[in-house]
């Protein structure tokens, strides 16, 4: 990296401060305030290793500066080698790499209680999940740890983790009812239980043989709504519930002797109909609820239907895309924002054959700006 990079950064950081400062949103501040953009791209670990290196190149080529997936802790040695050249091709792409810490089945010591059709049902597979209330993090830890231990055998690193991925549906965490919105006993178990969760995981995370640098952010809320849940399957106003965990039963989950987060992960899939107010509300509501002391990280960002495209208004998906992208700039300078991480490569950026759609070249053309 040059000289000039070095100084190029350093006064994009000052002016962007000058923004803030002044509360000026002019469009050179806005230029200044730079995102950084990323591409997620769930269950790569699955993939063959043509199909990883191909991915990740893709990324790279995309202009993007980050790459997200779920880490893979579940101590099976095929799962944990496939994640290991994940990170190896990131790194050879210069990707920084944010994985998603998630829990496993192995991490129970009681099957799922709620697989089978009607969680299908509800949440598109038949699996199940558990409740992080009843979670062994004994277990839990021992198998985060091993796969930390094959990174850094490996001698490569990890950027950033985010704890866990909408923690705020039943679909993730069963301690989220079904039905009915969370009483306030409800509430107090979900927040004991993705507590305890965060801090086995920060705790590892922070110890010293592994990556006490690495960026830590909250799970990805996933903003169910109250009008159109049905049947109910969230937990109302998530982002205020988030900012209860600084203080449960005495003990601050976001910020302690022990460790701090870095940041709140949250997720934007804006309605086709209304992209600006819809980015606009969320963030807003977002950072209403807990402060602006750290930055979201907009850990997934797109839509949920191509099939809202084109809209009654004419609007393409290239078009909602840009329009996204230009919303999270003009709240940049208001609102700390922290990368923001494109739902998703294999869906949205590539057809079936696996070569890039015309989608693909809106972002690339923002990423290559930033």
């Amino acid at each position: 990296m040059t000289f000039r990079v070095h100084m190029k950064r350093h006064f994009c950081t000052i002016a962007a401060l000058g923004c803030l400062l002044t509360a000026t949103l002019t469009s050179e501040c806005l230029a200044q305030a730079a995102l950084e953009v990323g591409i997620d791209r769930s269950n790569l670990t699955k993939e063959s290793e043509a199909v990883q290196e191909k991915t990740l190149h893709d990324i790279h080529a995309l202009h993007a500066t980050w790459f997200r997936d779920a880490l893979s802790a579940v101590a099976k040695p095929e799962l944990q080698a496939r994640f290991i050249n994940e990170v190896r091709l990131a790194k050879q792409n210069n990707l920084k790499i944010l994985v998603n810490v998630l829990p496993s089945y192995l991490d129970y010591d009681e099957p799922f209680a709620n697989a089978g059709e009607d969680f299908r049902k509800i949440c598109g597979w038949s699996g199940g999940d558990g409740k992080l209330s009843q979670i062994n993090l004994t277990k839990f830890a021992q198998h985060l740890r091993a796969t930390l231990d094959a990174v850094k055998a490996a001698n490569l690193a990890i950027d950033a983790f985010e704890i866990g991925n909408e923690f705020d549906t039943t679909c993730y965490d069963a301690d989220v009812p079904v039905g009915h919105a969370a009483s306030e006993k409800e509430i107090v178990t979900w927040l004991r239980g993705y507590g305890e969760f965060l801090k086995a995981a920060a705790l590892v995370m922070r110890d010293p043989n592994y990556f006490p640098h690495a960026k830590i952010v909250t799970f990805g809320i996933a903003h169910g709504s109250d009008k159109w849940d049905k049947p109910w399957r969230h937990i109302s106003q998530p982002a205020a519930v988030v900012a209860r965990l600084r203080n449960v039963n005495g003990f601050n989950y976001l910020d302690n002797t022990l460790y701090h987060v870095d940041g709140y992960a949250t997720h934007i899939y804006p309605w086709p109909g209304d992209i600006v107010g819809s980015v606009r509300g969320t963030l807003n509501q977002d950072a209403a609820a807990l402060g602006r002391d750290k930055p979201f990280w907009v850990t997934e960002w797109g839509f949920l239907s191509k099939s809202s495209f084109p809209t009654q208004k004419g609007e393409t998906l290239s078009q909602g895309i840009k329009e996204i992208l230009a919303t999270f700039d003009s709240l940049a300078p208001s609102i700390p924002l922290g990368p923001v991480m494109f739902y998703r490569y294999d869906v949205w950026l590539t057809d079936n054959t696996g070569q890039l759609l015309p989608e693909a070249s809106v972002l690339s053309g923002y990423a290559a700006k930033h």
